[in-house]
């Protein structure tokens, strides 16, 4: 082959799996839809200028029930995943969607906005425990960390067109735009084919060379589908009860600790909740230069610059860099905006600031986006070996929903007991601690495939016990 016709190769080989990552980006924008419908109606329903006009409690389940579903989704899918496959698993995350936003179209009441919220949040529950399996599975290392940020960056885009659309369109008609988009969704990644890895692991090795090609757009792949044999092994489908106890394997039962340390971390920091409460916070925050609501929006194009932006930086600079950088940044915001409401509430006249005021919310989604939002996503598509993929991911979505569910629906009464600056300060300190833990703990895992990966977390554990056999040893009576 001439150079020319190897580079060309080089160019176009990835093709196809940005084309599959494109198609999800679709779902991770409904997902996106549901976390930004929030902000706008729940102001216009309790300030009663929608059909509907709710209480503070009925806000707070509406702000929260998604949360409860998700565990519910992430169970589903792991069950999905395990029968078969990724690929599958993520095309019917789409299906509740189309169900939760039917939901609105058939009554206007909060018994109906509880039903679409549980439902919608069923499908997030299992899109958040699938695609990351599924990307790690079609994925070069040296663009995985990229197709894992542009799904991630579709919630933002979907957040803000949430804002938006909230803002301006009754609730029905926003129902019918998220119940097309469902439907796109579910006609065209129903076209893409099964990962070559699930297919190798059925021992369908002749549609497991297919899938490669068309993923890889090789016509020689023997090299790869080899690799992907060694890597997974002597085909073999374990039990559910064997699947469990792949838990009680201690490597694997740290990798998933710090799954889960680092999705507790994120949910209880308060991060996502903040975004759902903006407009009122900022209402709270006596913001008049420009309307709350288009703040919002406003806060919303920046998530998806710095969406963008991490297309090149998770790969760049790497995982454990990216989560610290967002960690600490989003902190010290927090930090800055509690002292703001401390003003505030101590009758200190801050109205010429507010421009500041409005550049930290800026700042704070800014460096959500650039870390917190998709480096979760990027470790649990590589650190898992192939045969706990599944219970390691939908373990660490159940925990991820539980922290949530906790976070969202605690928001409403500790503010009521306490004070929105007590919160912001609260959810900083989690957020300092994240990033401690994030320096001290987190693996790096940029450039590695997905054996590499292994054998890094192997050699590791293997020098440690060692080690701590040799110091047993050497402390052991003569």
């Amino acid at each position: 082959m001439s150079t020319t016709e190897t580079s060309k190769t080089k160019k176009t080989r990835v093709w196809s799996q940005w084309l599959a990552a494109s198609t999800i980006h679709l779902l991770a924008i409904l997902d996106g839809l549901v976390c930004g419908w929030v902000s706008p109606y729940l102001a216009k329903l309790t300030a009663g200028t929608e059909s509907l006009k709710i209480t503070n409690d009925e806000a707070s389940w509406i702000a929260s029930l998604s949360r409860v579903s998700q565990l519910l989704g992430s169970i589903l899918a792991a069950v999905i995943v395990y029968k078969i496959g990724a690929k599958k698993a993520v095309f019917f995350a789409g299906v509740p969607y189309v169900i939760g936003w039917s939901c609105f179209l058939i009554q206007e009441s909060v018994l109906s906005i509880y039903i679409a919220r549980i439902i919608n949040g069923f499908a997030i529950g299992m899109f958040l425990s699938t695609f990351p399996l599924y990307i790690g599975e079609i994925s070069k290392p040296k663009i995985r960390g990229a197709l894992i940020s542009a799904i991630a960056q579709g919630a933002g885009i979907g957040s803000l067109l949430g804002n938006c659309l909230g803002a301006y369109l009754p609730m029905t008609t926003f129902a019918i735009i998220g119940l097309i988009m469902s439907i796109v969704f579910l006609l065209s990644f129903y076209l893409i084919p099964d990962s070559s890895h699930y297919l190798v692991k059925r021992n369908k090795l002749k549609e497991a060379e297919k899938s490669l090609k068309w993923y890889n757009r090789q016509k020689d792949v023997g090299d790869e589908l080899g690799a992907l044999i060694a890597y997974i092994g002597k085909p073999q489908k374990l039990s559910r009860k064997e699947a469990f106890k792949q838990i009680l394997i201690p490597l694997n039962r740290k990798l998933l600790i710090i799954i889960l340390c680092i999705l507790v971390f994120t949910n209880l920091s308060g991060v996502f909740v903040i975004q759902m409460y903006m407009e009122i916070l900022l209402t709270a925050l006596k913001i008049k230069i420009i309307s709350p609501s288009l703040v919002v929006i406003c806060v919303g194009i920046v998530a998806i610059i710095s969406g963008l932006l991490t297309m090149y930086t998770n790969d760049h600079f790497g995982r454990r860099t990216m989560l610290a950088v967002s960690a600490l940044g989003v902190s010290v915001t927090f930090f800055l905006i509690g002292a703001k409401f401390l003003l505030v509430n101590r009758g200190y006249d801050i109205s010429s600031v507010q421009w500041l005021i409005i550049a930290e919310f800026m700042i704070y989604i800014f460096f959500v986006n650039v870390g917190i939002v998709n480096i979760p996503y990027c470790l649990l598509s590589e650190i898992f070996p192939t045969e706990f993929k599944e219970i390691g991911a939908s373990t660490a979505n159940v925990v991820s929903s539980i922290a949530a569910f906790v976070a969202g629906k605690s928001y409403q009464s500790v503010l009521d007991a306490t004070s929105e600056e007590f919160i912001f300060f609260f959810y900083g300190s989690i957020l300092f601690f994240m990033f401690i833990y994030t320096i001290l703990v987190v693996p790096e895992t940029k450039g590695k495939s997905l054996q590499e990966i292994q054998n890094m977390f192997t050699q590791k554990n293997k020098r440690m016990s060692n080690s701590r056999n040799d110091s047993l040893i050497a402390t052991s009576p003569r």
